[in-house]
């Protein structure tokens, strides 16, 4: 643990956050959270890495989520104030996060910017970031939240699907650098949680109403694979502003919600 990665040190972290720092580690989620479990942790902590080797993500395409030197593999781990049942909204607080980096930070057109249901970011039609919510109890009782997150700067992987590819930073045109970017993003998150936490469940609308506004696919005829065996489609009409949950017209007109499932384009005939 004796690398720092993007060159970080413990002054560029905003307080109360320390961070942990690897030259190569499995999962930055899965050490983020051994170490919650173990109770090591009890403030703030990131856990960033240079390269990564075994991460996890969701969905069809999520096996092994690899991230190589120059890309950003982190994972945040905190204890929020919010009432457990909101924590599943940080999700999209995440999404919109690397939405306003990508468009202040990085001075890509917001146009171009695109969140895809439930947790992934798109420039120009291709993913550049990931995300991934997680929890655990540390001995104590005390719940706290795992944020992974990974995002291409240097370089972007081919993924093991055929409905879109992925991008980097770099090949998009981004030409400033990739440490102050880093540096920026983690701010903001840390901003971001700690507003959240000062929030009340119904301003959880304006998060849900402001991801909307960005969503990859919507009012487009989308599939959605609920699992291995079922798969349902209908056009995205918007998310739910109580739960987030993706909303569907049928073709039969039905409304449907859906808490979780991979999306893709409908396939046309």
């Amino acid at each position: 643990m004796t690398a720092h990665p993007f060159l970080l040190e413990a002054a560029d972290l905003p307080s109360p956050w320390s961070g942990r720092f690897y030259d190569q580690i499995g999962s930055t989620s899965d050490e983020a959270l051994a170490k919650v479990q173990a109770g090591e942790i009890d403030a703030p902590t990131l856990f960033l890495t240079d390269e990564q080797t075994a991460g996890r993500g969701r969905g069809r395409s999520a096996g092994s989520w690899t991230s190589t030197a120059g890309n950003l593999a982190v994972s945040f781990a905190h204890f929020p104030t919010a009432p457990v049942r909101d924590w599943p909204v940080l999700s999209y607080v995440a999404g919109l996060v690397l939405a306003r980096a990508l468009e202040e930070d990085c001075g890509f057109p917001a146009s171009q910017i695109r969140l895809k249901w439930p947790n992934d970011v798109f420039v120009a039609g291709g993913k550049v970031a990931g995300l991934l919510l997680e929890t655990a109890t540390a001995p104590s009782g005390q719940q706290a939240l795992v944020l992974g997150m990974g995002l291409n700067i240097e370089a972007a992987p081919t993924l093991d699907r055929s409905d879109y590819v992925a991008r980097d930073l770099r090949a998009l045109g981004y030409g400033g650098s990739a440490r102050g970017l880093v540096v920026k993003l983690i701010h903001r998150w840390a901003e971001a949680v700690h507003r959240f936490d000062l929030t009340s469940s119904a301003g959880h609308q304006h998060i849900f109403r402001d991801w909307q506004a960005q969503a990859l696919y919507l009012n487009e005829e989308i599939s959605v694979r609920l699992d291995q065996e079922t798969r349902i489609e209908g056009q995205f009409i918007g998310l739910d502003e109580t739960t987030g949950a993706l909303k569907l017209r049928m073709k039969n007109g039905e409304l449907r919600s859906v808490m979780a499932g991979d999306v893709m384009l409908a396939e046309t005939s």
